[in-house]
């Protein structure tokens, strides 16, 4: 099974050198006119001169050209490619790789634009014995991808005895291509006599047109009837028959017999290697003088080409004449004479690197232990160049007897059905695991490759995955009993396969976290590029399931030092773009995603490779589906719709899944239920734990929102018994977080929390932003809650600044929220960027500042422009007003560097709440609360919410509504009717302490109220009621007294008659018991 890598065949790729050709104008003015068509059809029957016109016209026109000889071997397009690529951009053009199977036709127009590009223009590429490639072969389709890509002055010329297929009938309707029939490449009489005498003959009139009658323009007729005469003086008449190889048979036979011994002998022994060189011919004849000979029946015109093929000539027999040979070779060699001479030209043909042709012969010998061992020895170089197809026709045709007696060449059939065939692949390394069981092998590597191949090949198919658990187990076997000096490839493959199978089937497996450390080892360990590649993707993938994005990043890192490398794949860089989309989805980088996405797309488009098509649009649609881009995320669904044919039962699951979650977003419950019904179905159906589990936590909430407690419960039951002992941090911080919003939901308080505080615990330590099936809204709510409770309150803030969290009613209450923007106007203006406060006294920025402090006054809401134009600029008339005005909103933005905080709609313009937490708004929200709280607490107490009310109530309020601005009118009345909500609300709370005769709480409340408004008179006579209340009537008296000088003070008045009446009950229940100073 080592790799023997063999050079390209010259021969295949190299012009023929051409001696005493006759120059045929005729047809050279004709193909001169090669670039008023895409391509030039040349046919005509064997010997019509079809090669040697083209190869003249090159090498007397020069034109820059690729020369490629066609055989059957090319009826596997692989083949075609391989040789091809070693033409002019040898080393530029792309291998043709098993992934490349599933569009042909993109692959193939990437290969030619890119050989075309490495070609001068004017070009030519010739295409030599079209019709020995089968019919039923995609090559014909190839050509004509080839074609579409042809530049205008590039032409492809292809030679065959055929007529151009049907294929081609609309480019000769639409004369983009050219033929050159029989009747065009007949010898024309002059063309005929200027042969003759190239020859050297000179022969009378009558002997001319004798000679031109007899051979009817038929090059290869007149030549050796030419060469015939030489030997017999005289023209014989031709058999009657006009099939070409029959006369070609009958003539050549008469000149084989005028050869010596020795010519005759390397004819007939060199008979079966189709390209020949000197060395070789030694080697089959044992002649040393052999290679002498080959020289002069190419330079006597014996219908042998040469093929300057760099250190050494390639010489190459006319297909009539190796046809002749062959037969011959039978006829006059014994059998044991006739088999030596075929096992030799094996040997020769082995050695000069030609498998293919060397295959032909022990197939015809029905030597299948000699084609079983050529097809091991060639096996792994096959594989790599993409050439499965070729390698799997040669073990087709060997018994099953011999293959069964080394279960090496079941291993390699089930590696050629792997991509087109995991199902049959995965039999078939049943079958060679079993093989190796019983035999030879055991003790290597190859049931531990056996195992990696089936796991692959189960994984591949994404169809049954309980199919993996019988592998999971002889894996789990074999590596846990490895021998020293085992297999270093076979242990890290293996490795890599059994903790990929784990993640997708046994999950809960007790020893996860050391396969997990073993096999990521081993990635390292892998020597081979491609083979490390393969390793790290799977290994990202299922790292990523876990999220374990740490390891992730390392890998990514791997691969994308690995893929800068020029020969890299398109295969590996369309596998990196799916790893980093996977990566960035589930770390919540939307806009990397997509772009990783639509640039893996890109280059399977452009290269054929598309495997990873459908996986790269789903990690695109969850990324959209999470960033709440709903409409990329129904594009990016549709596409997975447009291929849903080649998707396997997981990829379906997947689709289904997103078409619910994407119901779920737009709040379409009943059909998010429909989708995820089909979801979960194909999820067991697939035997997945995980996806599984994915499902089972849709359907819970789901059933939440449709009000079935019954169902939400039973799937929770179900996912708590299917997450038992699985090792995935990011599948815990899914499930709690579900959990804990429908516990909350449903009014079970402590669960919900310590559910919450479970997974935002492990959303801090492992950096969690995102998971599948994310709500915004949900997660809103659940982070108002953590807030409130004080869980994880950093990690909280910044998954809320990282996500743009905006539960549907604007959390003004919650004080840790991190809103983008705050603007206080109770007390101190001042306004805060992501909690860092903005200067606002700069000169340029004084006019926007007071448009905002202008929209704020009249009420921040559906403000009219006309009505803040006017307020602001009234000495202008309305146009000028309204102008500057929108100069003022621009640097009014640009000040507050957020666009979305200021909306202007209709003509009116509003302060955002859903980003931007407004002081005066905050407190309307908790007089509303303490209105209803007060009211509900009355007959169920609850002192500790009261006093987080008071808090949050003297939090907000810290003074008048822009106090600093003194009585500007539109100030003022805003100022009034906040002071009256802040009054009314504080008189609520004290009077809840009142009613529940705790007059010391009362006048705590009343003279923190007081701090906050010295000039609430209200405050003054209930805090001396409190204070009479407790017996403090001397503190009550000192009360009227600061009540008194506030007043004269701040508005040069005295106490209300109410308040002089309060002071004089308390002075007359002190003076029972002491003298008290009077004022009045």
């Amino acid at each position: 099974m080592a790799s023997n890598p063999r050079p390209a065949s010259r021969a295949k790729i190299t012009r023929p050198s051409l001696a005493g050709v006759l120059g045929r104008e005729r047809l050279f003015s004709v193909l001169d006119q090669r670039d008023r068509s895409a391509v030039v059809w040349v046919t005509g029957p064997p010997g019509s001169g079809k090669t040697t016109l083209v190869a003249s016209y090159l090498e007397q026109r020069g034109p820059e050209s690729c020369w490629y000889q066609l055989d059957c071997g090319d009826s596997d397009v692989a083949t075609f490619f391989y040789y091809m690529a070693q033409t002019a951009a040898a080393g530029a053009l792309p291998l043709f790789t098993t992934e490349y199977h599933a569009d042909l036709s993109a692959f193939a127009r990437r290969y030619f634009r890119t050989l075309y590009a490495h070609l001068h223009s004017p070009f030519v590429i010739v295409l030599d014995n079209y019709q020995d490639v089968s019919s039923q072969s995609a090559f014909h389709a190839v050509v004509l991808d080839a074609l579409a890509e042809l530049p205008p002055d590039g032409c492809i010329v292809i030679i065959s005895r055929g007529e151009p297929p049907p294929e081609m009938v609309r480019l000769r309707a639409n004369r983009a291509l050219q033929v050159l029939g029989w009747q065009d490449l007949r010898l024309t009489r002059c063309e005929s006599d200027a042969l003759v005498s190239l020859w050297g003959r000179t022969l009378s009139e009558a002997e001319l047109d004798e000679l031109y009658q007899k051979t009817e323009g038929w090059a290869a007729g007149l030549v050796l009837l030419l060469e015939h005469s030489l030997a017999n003086g005289n023209i014989d008449l031709m058999p009657n028959s006009r099939a070409p190889q029959v006369v070609f048979d009958y003539l050549a036979g008469e000149i084989f017999q005028n050869f010596d011994e020795r010519t005759r002998r390397l004819l007939l022994e060199t008979a079966y290697v189709p390209e020949l060189t000197a060395e070789m011919a030694v080697r089959i004849t044992g002649d040393p003088q052999a290679g002498e000979i080959l020289p002069t029946l190419h330079r006597e015109h014996h219908f042998v080409s040469l093929k300057a093929g760099g250190r050494e000539a390639i010489y190459q027999y006319h297909p009539l004449l190796r046809e002749f040979l062959r037969a011959r070779a039978k006829q006059s060699c014994s059998a044991s004479d006739y088999r030596r001479l075929r096992r030799l030209s094996v040997e020769v043909l082995e050695a000069a690197g030609e498998a293919e042709e060397a295959a032909v012969l022990l197939r015809e010998d029905g030597d299948f232990h000699g084609l079983k061992r050529l097809a091991l020895e060639h096996a792994e170089d096959m594989l790599a160049h993409g050439r499965a197809g070729t390698l799997e026709t040669w073990f087709e045709e060997i018994p099953d007897e011999i293959l069964e007696a080394d279960p090496w060449c079941f291993y390699c059939k089930a590696a050629c059905r792997f991509a087109s065939a995991p199902r049959e692949s995965r039999l078939l390394y049943e079958r060679v695991f079993r093989g190796f069981e019983q035999g030879a092998g055991a003790e290597g590597g190859g049931r531990l490759l056996a195992c990696a191949g089936a796991i692959d090949a189960i994984i591949h198919e994404l169809d049954d995955l309980s199919l993996l658990d019988p592998w999971i187990e002889r894996t789990v076997n074999l590596l846990s009993n490895v021998p020293d000096g085992s297999d270093r490839v076979a242990v890290a493959r293996a490795s890599v396969s059994l903790f990929v199978a784990l993640v997708f089937r046994q999950p809960q497996h007790p020893d996860m976290k050391g396969w997990a450390e073993q096999a990521f080892g081993c990635v390292a360990a892998l020597s081979d590029t491609n083979a490390r590649l393969s390793a790290q993707l799977l290994m990202s993938i299922t790292l990523n399931y876990t999220g374990r994005f740490g390891r992730v990043r390392e890998l990514i890192d791997e691969m994308r030092a690995t893929c800068r490398s020029p020969d890299v794949t398109p295969l590996a860089l369309a596998v990196l773009k799916d790893v980093e989309s996977m990566y960035y989805m589930l770390t919540a980088n939307h806009d990397r995603c997509l772009e990783a996405v639509y640039d893996g797309v890109e280059i399977g488009q452009a290269s054929g490779v598309n495997l990873w098509r459908y996986h790269l649009l789903s990690n695109g649609a969850a990324a959209a589906l999470g960033a709440g881009d709903l409409e990329s995320a129904e594009e990016l669904l549709g596409k997975m719709h447009q291929h849903r044919e080649g998707a396997r039962r997981l990829d379906r699951c997947s689709y289904h899944y997103y078409r619910s979650w994407l119901a779920m977003l737009r709040r379409d419950i009943v059909d998010a239920y429909q989708e995820q019904k089909t979801a979960l179905r194909l999820a067991v159906e697939t035997g997945c734990p995980y996806y599984e589990l994915l499902c089972r936590l849709a359907q819970a909430q789901i059933f939440h929102e449709l009000g079935d407690e019954r169902r939400t419960v039973t799937n929770l039951r179900r996912v708590r018994r299917l997450a038992r002992g699985i090792d995935n941090r990011l599948m815990e911080f899914t499930a709690f977080s579900i959990y804990a919003h429908i516990a909350l939901s449903h009014g079970r308080r402590r669960a919900g929390l310590n559910a919450l505080r479970y997974a935002f615990g492990l959303g801090r330590e492992y950096g969690f932003t995102h998971f599948l099936w994310w709500q915004p809204r949900v997660m809103s709510e659940l982070c108002v809650h953590a807030l409130k409770a004080g869980i994880e309150v950093d990690y909280v803030r910044s998954l809320i600044r990282c996500r743009q969290l905006i539960p549907d009613k604007a959390p003004l209450g919650v004080e840790d929220w991190p809103w983008p923007i705050r603007i206080r106007t109770l007390g101190e203006f001042q306004i805060l960027k992501n909690d860092e406060a903005l200067e606002t006294v700069v000169k340029p920025q004084q006019k926007p500042i007071e448009l905002l402090k202008a929209l704020i006054a009249f009420g921040a809401n559906d403000v009219r422009e006309r009505d803040l134009a006017a307020d602001l600029w009234p000495r202008i008339d309305a146009e000028c007003a309204h102008r500057s005005l929108t100069t003022a909103l621009h640097r009014l933005r640009k000040v507050l560097a957020h666009d979305k905080v200021i909306v202007l709609k209709h003509g009116r313009l509003s302060l955002d709440a859903s980003c931007c937490w407004l002081d005066v708004t905050a407190l309307d929200c908790i007089v509303d609360d303490i209105r209803s709280c007060v009211s509900f607490m009355r007959s169920h107490p609850a002192q500790s919410r009261v006093h987080e009310l008071t808090d949050r109530l003297f939090d907000i309020y810290r003074g008048a509504f822009m106090s600093y601005e003194g009585k500007t009118p539109r100030y003022e009345n805003a100022r009034e009717a906040y002071r009256n909500k802040f009054i009314r609300a504080v008189g609520e709370l004290a009077r809840f302490w009142e009613g529940e005769e705790r007059w010391d709480e009362a006048a705590r409340l009343y003279r923190r109220g007081l701090e906050a408004d010295a000039l609430a008179e209200g405050f003054y006579r209930r805090l001396m009621l409190c204070c009479g209340q407790l017996g403090r009537h001397a503190e009550a008296v000192d009360v009227y007294d600061s009540c008194r000088r506030a007043l004269m003070a701040q508005c040069e008045t005295t106490p209300s008659p109410e308040t002089t009446a309060i002071y004089r009950s308390v002075v007359e229940a002190l003076s029972a018991t002491s003298k008290v100073r009077r004022y009045g």
